[in-house]
């Protein structure tokens, strides 16, 4: 087999636009499952499948770009490739070193998840539960209570509404490094696309990569 033909055989390009949400993320995630496959080029439709996919590739630990191409995108996730003989040696070493010091100290903490899967605190009278959710998110905050992620599904969306009472405290714990993101499906669902930033919408792969991963889920 020729050197050409080993690149093209390591390489995919899919047409994802017109899919919906966490369906890129699934289909791109299959293909890199083959460890053959050392490179996938995808056409997207929105920022939204762009971000999506940078989150796909930081969790897989994998190169990412993005163009525009007329009103779409073309994004790119490479497996690292350290290209020399010495670097591949070197990386041989430090994964050595990375494995003795798995064995001999005790593992990160990835850290607390809130999931909130409706726009209320339990159940009951619907306003007062709606104040309840609020007091929750502010007390935690206020108490400072940092958790990895707060992630909102279903009508738990509606709390990051340009009108919601919540969307301030959400703001802060943002502002303090805590990811704050919202189901893209649900977004869309709610009639919330265009008042949620870009950049704050994600898929349902992503939420359940955080809520694995998580040390302790937090659902009130």
């Amino acid at each position: 087999m020729s050197a050409d033909s080993k690149v093209n055989a390591a390489e995919r390009k899919i047409d994802l636009r017109g899919l919906i949400c966490p369906e890129p993320v699934l289909r791109i995630k299959r293909l890199l499952d083959d460890a053959t496959v050392e490179k996938v080029e995808a056409l997207v439709d929105g920022e939204v499948n762009v971000n999506n996919l940078n989150r796909l590739a930081r969790s897989l630990k994998m190169q990412f770009a993005s163009a525009p191409q007329d009103d779409n995108f073309v994004v790119t996730i490479e497996r690292k490739n350290f290209g020399d003989k010495d670097a591949d040696v070197s990386s041989h070493a430090h994964a050595q070193t990375s494995n003795l010091k798995a064995k001999t100290a005790p593992q990160d903490k990835v850290g607390n998840v809130v999931f909130l899967g409706k726009d209320k605190f339990g159940e009951g009278d619907p306003e007062f539960s709606t104040t309840l959710i609020n007091l929750f998110l502010q007390t935690m905050f206020e108490s400072g209570q940092r958790p990895r992620a707060i992630l909102m599904a279903n009508t738990g969306v509606r709390l990051m509404a340009p009108e919601s009472s919540a969307l301030k405290v959400l703001n802060d714990f943002k502002d303090a490094g805590c990811e704050v993101l919202a189901c893209g499906l649900c977004v869309e669902f709610y009639g919330l696309k265009g008042k949620i930033a870009v950049e704050q919408i994600t898929n349902m792969f992503a939420i359940c990569e955080y809520i694995c991963a998580a040390d302790k889920v937090i659902s009130p």
